[in-house]
């Protein structure tokens, strides 16, 4: 159990590695759109695709980060009400619908990825599958941080029989 948080860590640490150069260069393309536009009367073209698409693509893959610490939006009034198995039992639960999701996610990335091969952006040129594959790859990290979560909940449970027995 042990080695798969790690890895699931390390994952995260890169994904947020990952955000925090995205959201570094979104900022900057945006400082130069305003500098170009309002500063030298020059828009430049580029820079609000490439803010977007940053955008896009760091929040997409920033959304595995939160499931590590319980961090997505919830309500939780039913929950709050459940204790002890119930409450594990609907922990787990959740999971299985973000890894639903994130299977969902996946699947549908990599068809709108491989049906947009093709075509490219209007202002960069970037090829649009990249831009859609933003959502396979976010499918991909939900999927394994989702895994990751059902274990340490099937793993404590299993740590407290284990723990009740000595």
């Amino acid at each position: 159990m042990k080695g798969l948080k790690r890895v699931s860590h390390r994952i995260n640490q890169a994904v947020s590695y990952t955000g925090i150069g995205m959201f570094v260069v979104l900022v900057l393309a945006c400082v130069m759109q305003v500098f170009f536009r309002f500063v030298l009367n020059n828009s430049l073209s580029w820079t609000e695709e490439l803010a977007r698409y940053l955008f896009v693509w760091m929040h997409l893959i920033g959304a595995s980060l939160l499931i590590e610490d319980n961090g997505h939006a919830t309500v939780t009034v039913i929950l709050d009400l459940l204790h002890g198995k119930a409450r594990k039992a609907v922990n787990i639960l959740i999971e299985a619908i973000i890894l639903i999701d994130g299977t969902l996610m996946l699947y549908s990335g990599v068809i709108v990825s491989y049906r947009s091969r093709t075509n490219v952006s209007t202002a960069m040129s970037i090829p649009m599958w990249v831009i859609n594959l933003s959502v396979a790859v976010s499918g991909a990290l939900l999927m394994f941080q989702a895994i990751v979560q059902i274990a340490v909940y099937l793993s404590d449970k299993a740590e407290k029989k284990e723990g009740t027995a000595e």
